[in-house]
């Protein structure tokens, strides 16, 4: 087999795998990036027990990651389900060196009635790029959305950064009432 078609045919075979501590050992390069949910990943569902009904949401979510150290990552969350309003939330996340996920999502501004949303995902490789193949579950005991998404990156000068797929705003205009939700760190 030609070199050319080797470097291809490996490339193809590996394009769908999970991460793995011999592949990656360091994700500091999340720091500072963009990730939202692609048009394929958009639908969630919304379980409301009082009518044992589940129906059909779209659910945008975009997080920037302002800060990451030894496998723990942090920053800001905006979230659209459906015609609801943008809301906001701290992100704090852990990533292992295979590649598996935490994530935990918290009201901003925080209340004493504030809720945690916890993920689960991995860093999976789609074609050129590094994926967040996320899964989550929130609400309360009247309604709860479940949703996964392979979450992509996106960046100045990219088409998805001027208009999200969903909600048809640029990244700063849906993360604008987000701004403060990033937490700080200490030491």
């Amino acid at each position: 087999m030609k070199p050319g078609l080797l470097v291809t045919a490996l490339a193809v075979a590996t394009a769908f795998l999970p991460a793995s501590a011999a592949t990656v050992r360091d994700w500091s390069w999340l720091n500072g990036t963009t990730w939202y949910v692609p048009t394929n990943g958009l639908p969630a569902y919304v379980y409301t027990p009082s009518q044992n009904q589940l129906s059909p949401i779209q659910d945008q979510t975009v997080y920037t990651i302002t800060g990451y150290r030894n496998g723990y990552f942090w920053g800001r969350t905006a979230t659209k389900l459906g015609d609801g309003a943008v809301t906001c939330k701290a992100l704090v996340g852990s990533v292992t060196p295979e590649g598996s996920i935490y994530l935990t999502f918290t009201d901003q501004p925080f209340t004493q009635s504030s809720t945690t949303t916890t993920g689960l995902g991995s860093m999976v490789r789609k074609g050129y790029q590094w994926t967040m193949a996320n899964q989550m579950s929130t609400g309360s005991s009247a309604a709860q959305v479940g949703h996964w998404a392979y979450m992509v990156q996106t960046r100045p000068g990219t088409a998805s950064w001027y208009s999200l797929p969903g909600v048809n705003m640029s990244v700063p205009d849906f993360m604008a009432p987000c701004m403060a939700a990033a937490p700080s760190t200490t030491g």
